[in-house]
């Protein structure tokens, strides 16, 4: 079972938003919606996180349609998920690994599953705003979010290739680049922290599996071979091996290899250990 919420947390909420707002219901009927789930589940935990809680998050995420990094600034700057996750403020921050991992063993443990699809449940229903949308599966709701996942991971790397050849490179990156990347792989907006655009959420896997397949290519068949030691295009490279090895049946292996941008902007995280089962 989740403690009680943090009466700092209460006070912070409560002046505001409103009584209608979806993670404070959820965070005053948190407990009552996960009593019924068997003890041996409810006591489950993943690098020193409840199970449980876990499985909120990833439900939240697929929700708001949220990557890894993403939710983990959102649990630090929204009062209303502190409140539904039942944390303080301020709080440790959370590493974003941890959701891959936890998605990794819905995929091949059993129990995880079963408590996921209970959760699933139980609570998708709480904080999802069309009432009457069915109950998703578990395995479309790691893969929606493995992708999501993927796919801006992909687009920062490019931002970060493009950027780095504009500076250096720029009328060999003018010959070689489709003119819609200066539009599709938009650094202003991850440099701001802001999320990716409505229209880099569009593009599928494969629209930008083709960018990077192109990109690469040309590098490596440029005149300068100084182009292939720039440490983006090596970055570039690094991901284009863990996507081949993907395989979105069975495993997150992108995610959870893809240690690179963690370290970037986490360095040595905390876990969130406030939320120890009572």
């Amino acid at each position: 079972m989740f403690p009680a919420i943090p009466q700092n947390t209460v006070r912070a909420a409560r002046a505001i938003y409103g009584k209608g707002n979806l993670y404070l219901q959820l965070g005053d009927h948190l407990n009552t919606l996960v009593s019924d789930l068997n003890p041996e589940l409810l006591a489950m935990q993943l690098d020193g996180n409840p199970a449980t809680f876990l499985a909120v998050l990833t439900i939240v995420q697929y929700v708001e349609e949220l990557t890894d990094l993403e939710l983990a600034r959102s649990i630090q700057r929204r009062i209303d998920l502190r409140y539904a996750l039942h944390l303080p403020i301020p709080g440790p921050r959370f590493d974003p690994l941890s959701l891959c991992t936890f998605r990794c063993k819905v995929l091949t443990d059993q129990r995880y599953q079963s408590l996921f699809e209970e959760m699933l449940k139980n609570l998708y229903p709480e904080i999802c705003s069309d009432k009457l949308i069915s109950i998703p599966d578990t395995t479309c709701v790691v893969k929606t979010i493995c992708a999501n996942t993927i796919r801006a991971s992909v687009i920062k790397a490019m931002s970060r290739c493009i950027e780095a050849l504009s500076a250096n490179y720029f009328h060999w990156l003018r010959q070689i680049a489709f003119p819609y990347w200066y539009e599709r792989y938009n650094r202003s907006c991850v440099a701001a922290g802001t999320g990716t655009l409505v229209q880099q959420k569009e593009l599928t896997l494969d629209d930008l599996t083709g960018d990077i397949q192109h990109l690469l290519q040309e590098a490596s068949q440029a005149r300068s071979q100084e182009i292939n030691q720039i440490q983006e295009i090596k970055e570039l490279r690094q991901i284009w091996g863990q996507m081949s090895r993907y395989n979105s049946d069975i495993q997150c292996t992108f995610c959870l290899n893809n240690h690179m941008e963690r370290r970037r902007l986490f360095g040595q995280t905390d876990q969130i250990q406030t939320l120890a089962q009572s």
